[in-house]
Order: structure tokens, then sequence, then C-alpha cells
């Protein structure tokens, strides 16, 4: 299992959305669950879309049969 760092950007270098910018944000102060960020370009994005995950579990569930590969960013 991949290290899932939660509030910070990172690219995918492999897996589904191959290329572009994902973000996992910890929403379970207002939701109780997780969202999934998604764009192609952190500056000026045109194309990307969200997705929530219920808990935890389910979040790490998501990423792992997303086949991510993700260098996370600064």
């Amino acid at each position: 299992m991949m290290d899932i760092e939660l509030e910070r950007h990172g690219r995918i270098l492999s897996g589904f959305y191959e290329g572009y910018f994902v973000k996992l944000h910890d929403d379970s102060d207002v939701t109780g669950g997780y969202y999934v960020y998604l764009v192609d370009d952190l500056s000026e994005p045109t194309d990307g879309g969200d997705y929530w995950m219920a808990d935890r579990t389910e979040l790490e569930s998501f990423v792992e049969s997303s086949q991510w590969e993700i260098e996370w960013l600064d």
C-alpha cells in the first residue's frame, strides 16, 4: 500500500488519470468523509473532477484500485 498524503498535491505518474494532479482532502468535519480532487493542471486547469469517499478505508481502497504511483509535491 502506498503512503496516502492528505491535504497535499501530487502528480499521478501511473495508473488511472496518469499525468493529472491529485489532492486528498479530509472532509470529516463537514461530510464525515474524504474528497479526491483531480485536475489536469495546477495553475490553469481545463479538466478534472472529484470523488467522495465515506471513510478512510474506502479512500485507501479507491487509491489502491486506481493503481496510482504518486509523486507528492512540496
